[in-house]
């Protein structure tokens, strides 16, 4: 018969002999919070990277197309007195055409009240056309007849007189684009004013030169006509 096994003179410690660990919680244990990188500008997101060289290539395009643009040639004398006597030969052919019309709802002092203040918005633009606007925009009354009879005479006096914007037609420049439409005006004197404005673009236009202070053309001139000082 086998003999019995040696029972080991040392016991096996059972579970519930083990010693209880301590479960107390210890803050002191506990590791340091560390907390994300600060934001920064730097770098760039691609997407701005994309903007940025967008609006380089927008600009320097811009720029191209500018320097590329063909300057605007100034113009001569003679274009001016072409579109001066242009603009002047509309204006009488509209007057004309209102008075054969024969409209009721505007009388002949009405329409010939409008296309003297045409007449002087024309003539004063003209004037800016060869003289410097300080020169002209402010005149009134005689100071602005004297400035017509002057450029009248800056060319050849054959066919005009010497001062006929002070003779004949100072209460037609200087008075009626004030008054009231209702007051007569003498026909034959407008006339006559279209006969004397003509004159004096053919007298004037050959002191326009390149170099005048007006260097756009007439057409892009805007004036009212200045209000009379009482």
């Amino acid at each position: 018969m086998p003999a019995p096994a040696h029972t080991s003179a040392t016991t096996t410690q059972m579970p519930d002999q083990i010693p209880a660990q301590s479960t107390q919680f210890d803050p002191a244990k506990l590791a340091d919070i560390h907390l994300p990188d600060a934001i920064t500008f730097w770098p760039v997101a691609p997407g701005w990277w994309l903007l940025l060289g967008s609006i380089i290539i927008f600009l320097l395009l811009l720029i191209y197309l500018i320097k590329r643009k063909p300057a605007i040639p100034a113009p001569t004398g003679k274009e001016l007195k072409s579109q001066a006597m242009k603009e002047l030969q509309a204006i009488r052919e509209n007057y004309e055409s209102q008075l054969a019309a024969k409209n009721a709802a505007q009388t002949i002092e009405q329409t010939a009240h409008k296309t003297v203040k045409k007449l002087s918005i024309f003539l004063r633009r003209y004037a800016l056309s060869l003289n410097q606007r300080d020169n002209v925009a402010s005149l009134t009354d005689e100071q602005w007849l004297t400035l017509l009879d002057k450029m009248n005479e800056q060319g050849s006096k054959a066919d005009s007189e010497s001062t006929p914007f002070s003779q004949h037609f100072s209460t037609l420049l200087t008075q009626v684009p004030y008054q009231s439409s209702r007051n007569p005006i003498d026909t034959q004197l407008l006339t006559e004013l279209f006969s004397a404005s003509e004159i004096l673009i053919k007298n004037s236009f050959k002191c326009f030169t390149a170099k005048s202070p007006a260097q756009k053309p007439l057409a892009e001139k805007k004036l009212l006509v200045e209000k009379k000082h009482v």
